[in-house]
């Protein structure tokens, strides 16, 4: 699964507009989108602010581990 499918089942499971995450991120939404079709990937930024949106690891978005809470550490 691609990051960009892997950020849109974590929106999707936390009930969330891609509008609403990227306000959450700091981002507009069609960047969200690109992002989720896979267009573009997020910056280090970005990505930290994801994790703490969607309330999931990086390494789970990145495709490091299969489990979205395995390692989340705030």
């Amino acid at each position: 699964m691609s990051i960009g499918r892997r950020i849109t089942a974590m929106r999707g499971y936390r009930v969330m507009t891609q509008e609403e995450l990227g306000e959450l991120v700091g981002v507009a939404k069609q960047t969200v989108s690109n992002w989720e079709n896979d267009r573009r990937v997020p910056r280090a930024n970005e990505l930290k602010a994801l994790c703490r949106a969607l309330e999931c690891s990086s390494d789970y978005l990145l495709e490091l581990v299969d489990e979205p809470a395995d390692h989340v550490r705030w």
